[in-house]
């Protein structure tokens, strides 16, 4: 019996503790909203003639930075560098030194 209690008691400290930690503030954007944010503030958009979907390789350093591994289009691949790598996410979301492919579509 004090066994089941105590199981009992572990998990409902656990629900509740994760319940507390859990984030509630709604000003915080996702690192997904901060990328297309700095996309849409560049001029990279500006020189889309036709409609066409870039894959995007990247992953994030120690520093919360991003770092573009590469595209799949060589000639956009210097425009999106320049947008984009090393620039700093608020956001936590993602996990350090995995990689990360973003389909960027963009649309004339």
């Amino acid at each position: 019996m004090n066994i089941t209690k105590s199981i009992i008691l572990s998990a409902l400290f656990a629900l509740v503790f994760g319940t507390v930690s859990a984030n509630t503030d709604p000003n915080l954007k996702s690192s997904r909203t901060e990328i297309k944010e700095m996309i849409q503030k560049s001029t990279l958009l500006s020189n889309i003639n036709i409609d066409k979907t870039i894959y995007i390789n990247f992953l994030l350093n120690n520093k919360n930075e991003i770092i573009i591994l590469s595209t799949n289009d060589p000639k956009m691949d210097k425009a999106i560098k320049s947008v984009l790598n090393y620039k700093k996410l608020v956001s936590k979301d993602m996990q350090i030194n995995k990689t990360y492919t973003l389909p960027l579509v963009l649309k004339k």
